[in-house]
């Protein structure tokens, strides 16, 4: 039987590669590197978390979606999105968005910040314009989480 999984994500500035990305995870779960895999729906799921990513066009670039098998990753049944990319931020080197938690009062319209140096802001979507899948924050609206 398929472990259970729990999902968490967050969507990085730059355009993160495969490499760097699945390191800083591991190292941000405490697993080593072969423990961090790409999601295959055909592919093995033995591996403690499975990651699938998406790239876009504008703004925050890397949207990140991880499955985390709750039960090889000490402390795993409390971690949140919030919490893995205040981990992985850091490693990364990148600014990552997260959405904040869905009891949240303004969790569609607001946006998570966590800088590199592990620094929480509260902030507000930008218009994308034209470009429908972009996400880019307002950087006035920021405020201290």
């Amino acid at each position: 039987m398929p472990p259970e999984r729990q999902v968490v994500g967050f969507i990085a500035r730059g355009a993160v590669g495969e490499g760097r990305l699945f390191e800083s995870i591991g190292r941000a779960l405490g697993l080593p590197p072969e423990e961090v895999k790409r999601f295959d729906v055909d592919g093995p799921a033995e591996v403690a978390v499975l990651v699938e990513t998406a790239l876009r066009s504008a703004g925050f670039r890397t949207d990140v979606t991880l499955y985390i098998d709750a039960s090889r990753i000490q402390g795993a049944p409390g971690l949140t999105s919030v919490e893995v990319a205040t981990r992985v931020a850091p490693l990364l080197g990148e600014e990552v968005l997260v959405s904040p938690p869905a009891d949240d009062p303004a969790v569609a319209t607001a946006w998570f910040l966590i800088t590199p140096e592990g620094k929480r802001f509260r902030a507000s979507e930008a218009s994308p314009g034209g470009d429908g899948d972009s996400v880019d924050i307002d950087r006035a609206s920021l405020r201290p989480v």
